[in-house]
């Protein structure tokens, strides 16, 4: 049954190869903070490898063709030397035959004991003797040819022989311009997004690890072929890039029907392009990556092949990176100790102020950092280096009232530079401050409606309404509450938090709202208690169908 499914999985696959070649070259989060150094400088050495390697790769592929060449043709006018085990073995080493195959000249030698016994018989004899030596003869000069060779040396090298320094540099060696060219925008595409995440120092770890990480499949089940490119490492980044920025839109650029040429001929004939860009979200094109990889990892062993793409490595790096995003979200070392940092470094070159009193925390001597911090904010209330500073110096002492006032300097000055998606970081930041139990964020209501009406704007309607009733609970009867609860009740409506939706719809009319104002609040409680109503008669009739009740969550997302 399992067959089955996974048959029509890759078949749809396999059509839709057909039809698109789909290329991830970019994502919708295309402003960070600061260059993204490390990606380029992976990008730039994985480039300049290529190129310096290129002629003695050349030339390292042509002794090896000439060796095989060699060792192919002997074989195959004395195939009856692979009757002997010890020449089977040394050939199954070497990568010249497969473990199938080896298996297979076994299983026809004994299947007949008399066979067998003649070709034993031969075997002892002074014709196979000679052919034994030519034979080894030749395959020294293949074993020599390929282990002398730049992709034998820092590549991963089959079977099993590899060193621990290959699980890294295998990741720097591709094996043709077009294998370099794909995997550097695949790299690109998501990389520089993380890194200006994470940072420079935790990227390049993360990367060197997803590197190694990839390997494990054939570290584990040895291959007969050397493994080399950097795509274990890139599917790694995709990974982790699915598990922190699911929502986002990767940009893919298409190009339809590579393997049918009519097809784009007709498409140009009606004047449509047989190529183009798209935004698909990460949470859709991302996982039918990843599901692609496993079909054709799984069609591999089912037919008993040895792949040339390294399918196992992809789906390994894709794992690693997401379990690697995972656990840094779990932790929130992201909020807690990368982000404040990267702030600090940003957008303005750092005062001799500032750097002292980063200087002065480090060692522990808060006080006067703070300080200090504080004299250089007072005479550049702008200078967003201080105010980073001075969240550090805060947080480190647990001033929630002073991590409310910087951050809120931070998030208007992110604002004041329409720069939303920075000011919304910020605010996470904030958010990430307080214990879980117990977290009191008050930044001004402006700028707080400013960022709930940004999540509304990217379809993150949940989370809006969350912030929206948070906003309500620290300005209860501010002049903008009413706005905020009617605006906070049409973002839970639409998530389906209908009982959200009615606490803040039922607060705004507590608040005696004007015209036209009033008319939506009303039809807001109306339209509320309508679904709560209709959600508790269907729990009261269920059990009469002899359904099964559903939780709260999943009957409101019915509504």
């Amino acid at each position: 049954m399992l067959d089955i499914i996974f048959g029509i999985a890759l078949w749809v696959v396999v059509i839709i190869g057909i039809f698109f070649i789909l290329i991830p070259i970019g994502n919708e989060n295309s402003t960070v903070r600061r260059p993204p150094w490390v990606t380029f400088s992976i990008i730039g050495l994985n480039v300049v490898i290529f190129f310096a390697t290129l002629p003695a790769v050349s030339q390292q592929a042509v002794d090896v063709n000439r060796t095989r060449t060699a060792l192919d043709k002997f074989l195959l006018d004395h195939d009856e030397l692979q009757a002997d085990p010890d020449v089977r073995r040394e050939l199954q080493e070497a990568g010249v035959i497969s473990k199938r195959e080896a298996d297979e000249i076994d299983r026809q030698l004994n299947g007949d004991p008399q066979y067998k016994h003649d070709w034993e018989l031969w075997l002892k004899g002074s014709e196979a003797t000679t052919l034994r030596t030519q034979c080894r003869v030749l395959l020294t000069d293949y074993k020599t040819a390929t282990q002398s060779s730049i992709w034998y040396r820092y590549g991963l090298a089959p079977n099993g022989n590899w060193q621990v320094h290959q699980l890294i540099t295998a990741a720097f060696i591709h094996g043709g311009i077009s294998h370099l060219l794909f995997n550097m925008i695949f790299l690109f595409a998501v990389a520089f997004s993380l890194e200006d995440l994470w940072g420079r120092g935790m990227f390049l770890v993360f990367y060197l690890l997803a590197a190694a990480a990839a390997c494990l499949p054939v570290v584990i089940e040895p291959s007969p072929l050397v493994s080399i490119g950097a795509s274990g490492a890139i599917s790694a980044t995709m990974g982790a890039f699915l598990v922190r920025l699911y929502r986002s839109k990767i940009k893919i650029f298409w190009i339809s029907a590579p393997l049918l040429p009519f097809w784009a001929i007709m498409k140009l004939a009606l004047g449509k392009r047989p190529w183009g860009i798209v935004n698909i979200r990460a949470y859709i094109y991302l996982p039918y990556y990843f599901v692609a990889q496993v079909l054709y990892w799984w069609w591999s062993h089912k037919i008993d092949a040895t792949p040339t793409v390294g399918y196992s490595a992809h789906i390994a790096g894709f794992v690693f990176g997401a379990v690697f995003a995972g656990i840094v979200s779990l932790t929130k070392i992201e909020e807690r100790h990368i982000h404040p940092k990267i702030e600090a470094k940003v957008s303005f070159q750092g005062s001799p102020e500032v750097t002292e009193g980063l200087n002065l925390l480090d060692r522990g001597e808060i006080p006067l950092a703070e300080k200090k911090l504080k004299t250089r904010l007072a005479r550049y209330p702008n200078d967003a280096n201080a105010i980073m500073a001075l969240i550090q110096v805060y947080q480190r002492t647990l001033n929630y009232t002073q991590l409310n006032m910087m951050y809120g300097k931070l998030i208007r000055h992110h604002l004041g530079n329409d720069d939303k998606e920075a000011a919304l970081y910020a605010y996470d930041g904030l958010l990430s401050s307080f214990p879980d139990d117990a977290v009191a964020v008050t930044i001004p209501i402006r700028d707080w409606l400013t960022l709930c009406e940004y999540l509304r704007e990217a379809d993150m309607n949940r989370e809006a309404a969350v912030e929206y009733e948070r906003l309500v609970a620290a300005y209860p009867t501010d002049a903008l509450t009413v706005h905020a609860c009617v605006q906070g009740g049409e973002a839970a409506l639409a998530a389906h938090d209908n009982d959200r939706a009615l606490r803040l719809f039922e607060h705004a009319e507590s608040l005696h709202p004007k015209s036209p104002v009033l008319g939506r609040v009303e039809q807001g409680i109306e339209k509320c208690k309508l679904r709560i109503e209709t959600r508790l008669n269907w729990v009261k009739e269920a059990p009469k169908t002899g359904e099964l009740q559903r939780d709260t969550g999943e009957r409101n997302a019915h509504w």
